[in-house]
């Protein structure tokens, strides 16, 4: 994916997510949703910014501290963490919401 599909994939998948997040069934598609639109703004960062692609999630806080980029490494892992107790462990509540979308908030800007 080129920059500009990246911001408007992450942007597509915020506003898909805003109006569910009161919804507490929706919690767990929140959380995913946010971690979704997270790894594609650093995606479109990591083009714009250093002039990488980066098109998978694997290792990406390795990849972001490479660059220097330590603060949005260990937010995109701590919302991965997040992601995966929420999908897989079942840990999906509305703090957990709050938070991925905090980080989301962190990372976007």
């Amino acid at each position: 994916m080129l920059a500009e599909a990246h911001r408007k994939a992450a942007e597509d998948i915020e506003r898909t997510i805003v109006p569910l997040q009161s919804q507490a069934q929706a919690a767990r598609v929140v959380i995913e949703g946010a971690w979704g639109a997270a790894f594609h703004w650093i995606a479109f960062g990591c083009e714009t910014k250093h002039h990488q692609p980066q098109n998978a999630h694997a290792r990406l806080g390795r990849f972001l501290r490479s660059f220097g980029e330590s603060t949005v490494a260990d937010w995109w892992e701590t919302l991965d963490n997040l992601r995966q107790g929420g999908w897989y462990g079942g840990e999906s509540d509305s703090a957990r919401v709050r938070e991925a979308v905090a980080l989301l908030a962190d990372i976007h800007s």
